[in-house]
């Protein structure tokens, strides 16, 4: 019957409303100009077989659930894929780089694995794997799909190069992200100082990721959210620029040394880590000591995972560190057996009262020297409080950055 199929195409199947929520409605509709939907590319997986055969259990252990759905799912997704969790049970899937029906059984063989980790098998029925036909007012209108045909068909599919995928990093900036927005990356330069000494060691490049035209910033947790392909073109037109900005501004003269922000899923793709390490051997011409790689967005990276890219990117730079959004309340555990040379994280909005900052400093130093010896804020708002993170107990700091000009 497979075969039949594939020579006249795959069943008609009748649309089905699988979702409603008003609050998601821009972020879907976000995918609307991007092509891939009228191409039928965009999928939904469904854990409703989970959900049914745990009953009253589901509420208890959803949110396991969710944390391994997301390790996994970004694991199986490396090459340039995109989800996001759109409902209790489904999960929104875009493969760039994967024609239809390749899309299609990839979501079916995710699903089969997922279903027996959890439950011990799957029946062909519980592979609940639906193409998005429409997105309207935050509905998501999706049909079944024919998954004989769809693994038959993905055989010989051709697979898709994205838009600037061949492009060197400066050609990626601006650039058209998988969900069709236009990004553009900026950058400041926030001086770093070693704190014990009150010293200059160099210049950290912030990141900034705009959606044009209207130049609005891009969160900390739409930043993860973007594709694996879409970091990693932030991660190397950030460095690019940060290291053009730099050398614009110092000349001949150079810094002891460059703090290199860099995304984990970046380092964990065979494919981004090639032209990585070449960024990161031009920008280390251009300092006198070396350059310091911050691993960025690790919050819920399993700790042996980061200390695996920590060891492949080690020999390319000084030191390796690990960047937290926020300061941490807690011990982050996760970085407990890491071996991380430093953890870094940002100040946030302040400036605060200098007692305030110095119970705030206090907390999340004494927290984070539990898994490190050296402890970095960034985004301080003046040289009172580099003096005030020092008596705290940070080795070192950066000033908030100045203004970036015109890109």
């Amino acid at each position: 019957m497979a075969g039949a199929r594939a020579a006249s195409g795959p069943e008609v199947r009748p649309s089905i409303e699988r979702f409603s929520s008003e609050d998601l409605g821009s972020m879907l509709e976000r995918f609307q100009s991007s092509g891939m939907l009228d191409e039928g590319r965009i999928n939904l997986i469904g854990l409703d077989a989970i959900a049914d055969r745990l009953g009253d259990r589901w509420e208890g252990r959803r949110e396991q659930i969710y944390q391994h759905v997301d390790r996994s799912l970004g694991k199986h997704l490396e090459s340039g894929g995109f989800f996001q969790r759109v409902s209790p049970t489904d999960y929104l899937v875009v493969q760039p780089e994967l024609g239809k029906f390749g899309g299609q059984a990839s979501c079916m063989l995710y699903l089969r694995d997922l279903l027996g980790h959890f439950l011990g098998g799957a029946a062909p029925e519980e592979l609940d794997v639906l193409e998005v036909t429409s997105l309207s007012g935050g509905r998501i209108f999706a049909v079944e799909i024919d998954g004989a045909y769809a693994l038959e068909a993905a055989r010989t599919e051709p697979r898709v190069t994205p838009p600037g995928a061949t492009e060197p990093p400066e050609a990626w900036n601006p650039f058209v992200a998988a969900d069709g927005r236009t990004l553009r990356v900026s950058c400041t330069l926030e001086p770093v100082f070693e704190l014990k000494t009150f010293s200059q060691i160099g210049f950290r490049i912030a990141r900034r990721v705009l959606v044009m035209p209207a130049e609005t910033e891009l969160s900390a947790q739409e930043l993860r959210n973007l594709t694996t392909a879409d970091v990693e073109r932030v991660d190397l037109a950030t460095i690019a620029r940060g290291v053009s900005r730099l050398r614009s501004e110092q000349g001949n003269a150079k810094q002891p040394t460059l703090f290199l922000p860099v995304s984990y899923t970046t380092l964990s793709s065979q494919r981004g880590r090639a032209p990585l390490i070449a960024r990161f051997k031009e920008a280390t011409d251009g300092v006198e000591k070396g350059v310091v790689c911050e691993i960025c967005d690790i919050e819920g990276v399993p700790g042996s995972a980061l200390a695996g890219v920590a060891v492949l990117i080690k020999p390319f730079c000084l030191i390796v560190v690990g960047k937290l959004h926020l300061a941490p309340g807690r011990t982050p555990e996760d970085l407990r057996d890491v071996r991380l040379q430093g953890v870094a994280f940002e100040a946030g909005p302040h400036p605060m009262d200098h007692r305030d900052f110095m119970t705030w400093a206090e907390r999340a130093i004494t927290n984070t020297r539990r898994v490190t010896r050296s402890v970095i804020i960034h985004g301080l708002q003046g040289p009172e409080y580099l003096a005030l993170a020092g008596l705290a107990g940070a080795s070192h700091a950066s000033l908030g950055a100045r203004p970036a000009p015109p890109a």
